[in-house]
């Protein structure tokens, strides 16, 4: 003879899965949010920007090596206007926090630009655009 087994699921289960994707989207916003202050800690300290107005970016994280491309607008500190310009930046992780090490301007830097390029792309951190 057979038996007829009867299964029950519960929802606890789809609640749990949405909890766990609400706490790794936070977790990328936290990672976000401190990649973005670690560049504009580089940028406010090393150049000649008074205020970054806004700043874009994608990022790409492989092993402790990050990969940045963005876009700025700032006010230069001895020059009017509003510029906008677009970087390349590479970093690591120390830590629970991000260094970024080396940053180049396209059109002030093109050669450092396509260095920082080349090592991205050779240590698979270079995001996609």
């Amino acid at each position: 003879m057979a038996k007829i087994v009867k299964f029950t699921f519960d929802n606890n289960d789809e609640e749990n899965l949405t909890q766990d994707s609400k706490e790794s989207q936070n977790q990328t916003l936290d990672e976000r949010e401190a990649i973005r202050k670690a560049l504009e800690d580089h940028i406010l300290a090393n150049f000649a920007v008074k205020t970054i107005l806004g700043i874009d970016f994608v990022y790409k994280i492989n092993k402790n090596d990050i990969g940045v491309l963005g876009q700025i607008a700032y006010e230069h500190k001895r020059r009017p206007g509003v510029f906008v310009a677009d970087y390349i930046a590479k970093g690591y992780k120390q830590k629970d926090r991000y260094v970024i090490d080396s940053l180049a301007f396209q059109l002030g830097e093109p050669e450092f630009y396509t260095q920082i390029l080349n090592i991205l792309k050779a240590k698979k951190a270079l995001p996609d655009v």
